[in-house]
């Protein structure tokens, strides 16, 4: 009989999906809403805000008539939305999104909509999460920055040498330390990922974005309890982080917590919806296939294709749930 963990590898294997193979992928989006007023009029020339997961501004845009903005060529990772109105009219408002590659192999493009509903100006709402402050030297700010926009072009490999150009001028450099550990993460440099996040929570506890990564390193390298550590901080941390869930989910799965797994798995749907979640849909098929539900197996994977018809898996993960009738 085989164990837990090696079923789940077979089954989420003939998906074509593992943990390091979802982070890997690679989707291009765009990112657009509209701005209405509390009478459900479009806002024009509104300033709008894109900052990364670091809260350093990547992207500005001003609304136009019909209260519309747009930002293009993003990667995927978390990204804060802040609306910036008049204050003598509307209160400023902002939203976090996260953005989930989707993809594998070749890169593809996706649309993400973003509305915003201002209220009546009583007193301003103070942007989501928090901002760490730290005295940085003006040239390791300058190599960060760079990196910034390097990502934000899609060029990874500079912004990897940039971000190591400012660690080295300085070693406690949190963004620098948080952003490349992450960059190392999507790349399956888990091992390098690690050490920096470590320092990177070091010099920062109360880094979710740091500690998501360090979960997602350890899962990649098959270390499910360390993994769980990290991913429940991140979660205490930051409740809207989908991918926190997802990750918990996939490293219960691996210890046998099978119900905690389908907890957290259901919990990243809920936070992220299908359209960045849908990976979930095979790890819950995974935890029915080990329960030998299979009908609920099948309802995961039907419901993946479904929800994801052009997925290049799609011939295996239609051959999983032939496998799977047959059980039946």
């Amino acid at each position: 009989m085989k164990s837990p963990r090696r079923v789940l590898l077979v089954l989420v294997a003939s998906f074509s999906i593992g943990a390091g193979q979802a982070i890997r992928a690679q989707t291009v989006y765009e990112l657009k809403g509209r701005i209405y007023g509390p009478d459900s009029k479009p806002v024009p020339n509104v300033l709008v805000v894109l900052e990364n997961n670091a809260r350093a501004r990547i992207g500005q845009d001003i609304t136009g008539p019909e209260g519309r903005y747009e930002f293009n060529g993003l990667i995927a990772g978390t990204y804060y939305i802040s609306v910036k109105p008049d204050e003598t009219q509307f209160q400023p408002s902002s939203q976090v999104i996260e953005l989930i590659n989707t993809t594998r192999g070749a890169s593809s493009s996706s649309t993400e909509t973003v509305d915003f509903s201002l209220k009546s100006t009583v007193r301003p709402n103070p942007p989501p999460g928090t901002t760490y402050a730290q005295a940085v030297p003006p040239e390791a700010e300058k190599e960060y920055l760079s990196a910034v926009k390097s990502i934000t072009r899609g060029d990874r490999e500079q912004a990897t040498k940039q971000l190591a150009k400012a660690i080295q001028i300085f070693p406690d450099y949190f963004l620098a330390l948080q952003q490349l550990g992450l960059l190392d993460v999507e790349n399956g440099s888990n091992e390098e990922a690690i050490k920096l996040l470590k320092r990177a929570t070091k010099v920062n506890s109360k880094a979710a974005q740091a500690h998501l990564g360090l979960g997602m390193a350890y899962v990649n390298l098959d270390r499910p309890r360390e993994a769980i550590e990290e991913l429940s901080a991140a979660r205490t941390l930051d409740p809207k982080l989908f991918r926190a869930d997802l990750y918990l989910g996939i490293a219960r799965i691996s210890t046998g917590e099978l119900d905690m797994a389908e907890k957290s798995l259901k919990q990243a749907l809920a936070i992220g919806g299908s359209a960045q979640a849908r990976a979930v849909h095979l790890y819950l098929a995974s935890i029915y296939n080990l329960r030998k539900n299979y009908r609920a197996a099948i309802t995961e994977l039907e419901t993946y294709l479904r929800e994801n018809p052009k997925a290049n898996n799609a011939a295996n993960i239609k051959e999983a749930i032939a496998k799977l009738r047959a059980k039946l």
